[in-house]
């Protein structure tokens, strides 16, 4: 559906009128130009409440009950705004009604008379509160239209805003033909700017609409009833993510400043939590005197662009992803989630030098699950597999983050750990096998009561080792010592024990 466009004869006339409408009620406000029908109700239903209350009081007075019901009954009788009247005493009970007062009485709050509720209180001759005379009125209106269209309060501010349309619209039709925004742009120019796939809008120096091209209906769903003449702060879907951001826009910027700025990225939301993005550019528009006479602001859709650079970035994290879990799968070994020889040896290595430059302390630990053969002959090889994954475990988290694991094959494991002695290196074998020992075979579920234990071989970096594989050998040696002597203890390589000794 295709919004509704004024023109400025429409739009002006209709902003006359709504400023005579404002004037017209200012000066009700102000000076009371339309009497207040309520007020005036009010006060004589109260005129009336109070002269009923003295002259049914008098009656009370003189114990003439009858002639008070009669008289009661006579009033509400010949006035068919009364709906019924009591009298109360103080107490609260009622000692005189007509018209079934004492169901259609509504007492008001605070004790405070309305429109439809009056009480008028009586004193005695001490001046202490006697009774209370009560008129419940009919409700002055009844709702309709019709006696809505005749109250004054509604009929002259509906016969300004009609009458007043009509003769402001005749008088401004051809006036206003010379002042129409539209002219301003030779029709040349219009029809240049619509050749052009970007959204062109150009504004006055008062932020007003003089010219747009028929790309700018594209940009989203309300901007097809942009009309010429129309303020900038009017286009709420245009203006709202600038005022969320506290930023101003950019055609207001460029009028302040008289600079223009180019590839702003501004989103624009579509409806249905779908969004747009454009590249803003904005650009001041001079006359021959260089004075800024308005802007020029075209906006480029670059959606389309920003989706495929969106694929493009998921192919690439998803590429990104894949070498990932290809390094892992290069690096680590799939049973333990260990390093592999491989990795361990180009980790290793790196750290061996390090320290052998440097001249720190580093230990090399090997360990070899005991009578692991017989595991696998006895329970299988799956049973075998959790025997391997229940040491890894524990080997996991008894070492620190600066030390590197392996699986150097098979059942047997190696861990490289920087900065410590030989004494230290021993207890923190003696650490890993203790551990080893007490829950690793509980940690197989399969087999219970199973056993597991590990041996160790320990040796400390000296300056006559020279290469890795070298050092690794050292380690290996004092492993096949701890399982000569009987296994699930921690040796030492006997050179390096020497020298300390």
């Amino acid at each position: 559906m295709s919004a509704v466009r004024l023109s400025p004869s429409i739009s002006i006339t209709l902003g006359l009128v709504s400023l005579t409408l404002v004037l017209y009620l200012f000066l009700d406000v102000f000076v009371g130009i339309v009497p207040n029908e309520e007020q005036s109700l009010k006060q004589s239903r109260d005129q009336v409440s109070s002269n009923l209350a003295l002259q049914l009081g008098t009656l009370l007075r003189a114990g003439d009950t009858e002639m008070l019901q009669r008289v009661m009954r006579n009033i509400q009788k010949h006035d068919d705004s009364i709906i019924s009247i009591g009298i109360r005493d103080t107490q609260g009970k009622l000692l005189a009604q007509s018209g079934l007062h004492w169901k259609l009485w509504t007492p008001p709050p605070e004790n405070r008379s309305t429109l439809n509720n009056v009480q008028v209180p009586l004193y005695d001759r001490d001046h202490k509160p006697w009774i209370n005379v009560e008129v419940n009125f009919r409700p002055h209106s009844n709702g309709s239209a019709l006696e809505l269209l005749q109250r004054p309060s509604v009929a002259m501010p509906l016969s300004l805003l009609f009458g007043g349309f009509i003769a402001f619209y005749l008088y401004l039709r051809r006036v206003l033909q010379h002042l129409d925004p539209s002219k301003v742009i030779p029709g040349r120019v219009s029809t240049a700017l619509d050749t052009l796939t970007e959204g062109v809008i150009i504004f006055d120096t008062r932020g007003r609409i003089m010219l747009v091209n028929e790309s700018i209906k594209a940009i989203h769903p309300q901007a097809k009833s942009i009309r010429v003449g129309q303020k900038s702060d009017t286009l709420e879907w245009l203006c709202a993510g600038y005022r969320n951001s506290g930023t101003m826009p950019p055609w207001k910027r460029v009028l302040q400043t008289g600079r223009k700025i180019t590839g702003e990225p501004m989103l624009l939301p579509q409806g249905n939590e779908r969004f747009k993005k454009f590249i803003v550019n904005a650009s001041p528009i001079h006359d021959g005197e260089q004075k800024i006479r308005g802007c020029l602001v075209t906006f480029q859709d670059v959606t389309r662009q920003e989706q495929i650079m969106a694929k493009l970035r998921e192919s690439q994290q998803k590429i990104q992803a894949q070498n990932e879990a290809l390094q892992h799968l290069a690096n680590y070994d799939q049973l333990t989630q260990l390093l592999n020889r491989r990795a361990f040896y180009e980790r290793g290595e790196e750290m061996f030098s390090r320290h052998k430059r440097t001249g720190k302390p580093l230990a090399f630990v090997m360990c070899d699950i005991d009578h692991f053969k017989s595991v696998n002959d006895n329970y299988g090889h799956p049973v075998g597999d959790e025997a391997i994954r229940a040491v890894t475990s524990l080997l996991r988290d008894n070492v620190r983050d600066v030390d590197i694991v392996g699986r150097y094959g098979g059942e047997e494991f190696c861990v490289l750990v920087p900065g410590l002695t030989a004494g230290d290196a021993v207890a923190f074998a003696e650490n890993l096998r203790a551990k080893i020992e007490q829950h690793a075979g509980p940690a197989v579920k399969s087999v219970p009561g199973l056993k597991l234990t590990s041996s160790f071989g320990v040796s400390i970096l000296t300056p006559g080792v020279a290469s890795l594989d070298a050092f690794i050998e050292q380690g290996d040696q004092a492993l096949y010592e701890s399982k000569k002597n009987g296994r699930n203890i921690v040796s030492l390589y006997q050179a390096v024990t020497k020298e300390s000794a």
